[in-house]
């Protein structure tokens, strides 16, 4: 209940306009409903008495009036209604999904590596819409549904008390049928998660962009699609088997209705029979009892969705974004969102990390284990190692990505924490290994480096030439406007390996960063082409501090110092020529590599 309570506060605090718009919605249409119902009894009665006269009654015709009045505005609050449900509907998730994603921008990176955590994640993700659905379902039960229950029953008590037996049969028929039904669909999408997850990923393999060339080399869809088949098909049966049993519960429960309408309306004809009413009176309980039905119908849906199946979705969703302050939400929901420029900590001089250990969730090992790393202001610094020697994952240590699970990192003796990790991220200009391919203009995607400064042209121009872009933007039309990839715009271009790494690179220099922290910078660009990366590179870092990421030797040159890694530790550090005197890792790495990059490169 407290967790309910807790959505229910923040929506009503920053969506209250729009869900009262549609309570009044809702009150309009349900008074009229009523008024219908009982503008008939006397239409009827007015109907009798000006046949028995031979003449028609003023009163007759106003009543014709005031019921054709009633009707037009009854069928035309229809459309009311549904534009008041959308319209509330719409404010009330885009406040929820805002907030969704505010919160897993926040959720700290080694979650995302996490697969119980990721099929939470996606059940949450899925189901955020079923918090409109339950604010929704309770409104209408409070607004519509009891309303238009307590008005009927009124009458009923009045005129024909046995009526309110039907009701009650009506309204624990629906609740049991509704309840099992929704209790059976929420334990069918739990289980379903990872089973889902893995459906949307073989769908997204035989449809996506990503991987078509390789599905039409090596003849992959036959592979793929009877995964896909697999996955499927064990969904489609469980699927299916829920449907089967709502089915034969709807129906029985139909048969059910039908006999107690039946006797309802038997009732009410004995009633007139014996002159227990009149005419009217029949006509006006008639009407009632089908407006009771879906009042009570409504009312049971409203219970079982609301206060039984969607509330469970609403405990998930509060357990991965509590806590929330009014605060934050306000400032979440502020157009302007553009990060904050000022160095938090003062201009940067030193980062270290202190006896640092990390383990992914699920991780048999330790990826980075008791390592010890510092640079100061205007050094630069080449961590080497072959793959899974831990260099990336140190490297997501020192920018803050991932917080240390033993030791401590500390820029200019701040200590790293989750509360202030994205002071951090202000003070690096990253090139990760791994980079997302935004489809977003070239300019939009450099100027993404630091955000706030993505519209200053002599910024972005510094960064083109450091990367050196100037040829590869020149030979676009639309030069740095260009979209990336044709996901949305025809006029995109789709880009090399080689050409993606250059943007991310200039995407590191953009604003020129305190600290450069690149992570296996030329790992997509030849070697011709990597050799005079690097001499751009010995230019642009003159006087600045850097970590260069790579498992080549091509960078070591560059640095003030090389730390060398290997199973998570550092084996050996110091400056190129300290480590091949000292015969060690380094020694035998940078004889192989000279090798190859020799005979790679004709030198």
């Amino acid at each position: 209940m407290k967790k309910t309570i807790w959505i229910l506060k923040k929506a009503i605090r920053f969506c209250f306009p729009y869900i009262l718009i549609y309570v009044l919605v809702l009150s309009l249409t349900t008074t009229i409903r009523l008024l219908i119902n009982v503008t008939s009894r006397s239409l009827v009665n007015q109907l009798q008495a000006s046949v028995g006269l031979g003449t028609v009654s003023s009163a007759f015709t106003g009543l014709v009036i005031l019921y054709l009045i009633l009707y037009f505005v009854e069928r035309a609050s229809g459309f009311v209604e549904v534009f008041g449900f959308n319209f509330y509907r719409l404010n009330v998730n885009f406040l929820f999904h805002k907030l969704f994603m505010w919160k897993a921008g926040r959720t700290p990176q080694e979650k995302f590596y996490d697969h119980v955590f990721m099929d939470k994640y996606a059940f949450v993700c899925g189901n955020t819409s079923k918090i409109s659905d339950y604010i929704s379902a309770i409104t209408r039960l409070l607004f519509t549904d009891i309303g238009a229950l307590l008005g009927s029953m009124a009458i009923f008590a009045a005129y024909e008390p046995l009526l309110l037996l039907y009701s009650a049969v009506i309204a624990a028929g629906t609740i049991a049928v509704y309840g099992f039904i929704a209790g059976k669909q929420y334990d069918l999408d739990k289980k379903q998660v990872r089973e889902q997850r893995c459906h949307d990923y073989y769908k997204e393999q035989l449809t996506g962009k990503d991987s078509a060339k390789e599905l039409r080399i090596y003849r992959l869809q036959a592979f793929f699609y009877a995964r896909w088949e697999k996955v499927y098909e064990k969904l489609r049966l469980e699927r299916l088997d829920t449907a089967l049993k709502k089915t034969f519960l709807d129906n029985l429960y139909k048969v059910i209705r039908f006999l107690f309408r039946a006797a309802a309306v038997a009732l009410l004809l004995s009633g007139v029979y014996s002159r227990r009413y009149d005419i009217g009176t029949f006509v006006m309980l008639f009407g009632l009892i089908e407006t009771n039905f879906y009042s009570v119908s409504s009312l049971a849906e409203s219970m079982v969705n609301g206060a039984y199946k969607d509330v469970k979705y609403l405990c998930d969703y509060y357990d991965f974004v509590a806590p929330v302050s009014n605060e934050e939400l306000r400032a979440l929901l502020k157009k302007d969102t553009v990060p904050d420029s000022e160095e938090p900590f003062g201009p940067f001089e030193t980062l270290k990390a202190q006896d640092v250990s990390f383990t992914y969730p699920n991780g048999d090992k330790k990826a980075v284990e008791a390592v010890n790393f510092s640079i100061r202001r205007g050094e630069i610094v080449s961590i080497l190692g072959y793959n899974g020697s831990g260099k990336t994952t140190l490297s997501k240590l020192l920018n803050g990505s991932l917080i240390p699970q033993e030791g401590t990192v500390t820029l200019n003796g701040v200590p790293l924490c989750e509360e202030n990790k994205e002071a951090f991220f202000r003070y690096f200009g990253n090139a990760p290994q791994e980079f997302s391919r935004f489809s977003v203009p070239v300019r939009e995607l450099v100027g993404l480096g630091q955000i706030e400064k993505m519209q200053d042209e002599n910024q972005l121009k510094k960064a083109y030439s450091k990367a050196g872009m100037e040829g590869f933007i020149g030979k676009f039309k639309n030069g740095d406007r260009t979209v990336l990839g044709k996901e949305y715009d025809d006029q995109g271009v789709d880009l090399s390996g080689g050409e993606w790494q250059r943007l991310i690179i200039a995407s590191a220099y953009m604003g020129e960063p305190e600290l450069l922290l690149m992570d296996e910078p030329t790992a997509s660009i030849d070697p011709i082409k990597e050799m005079e990366l690097i001499r751009n590179f010995r230019e642009n870092l003159k006087g600045k501090t850097a970590i260069l990421i790579s498992h080549r030797i091509g960078f070591a040159r560059l640095a003030d110092r090389i730390v060398m890694m290997e199973n998570g530790r550092i084996a050996e550090q110091g400056t190129h020529d300290e480590l091949l005197a000292n015969g060690g890792y380094y020694a035998r790495l940078f004889h192989e590599q000279k090798k190859l990059y020799e005979e790679e490169t004709g030198a």
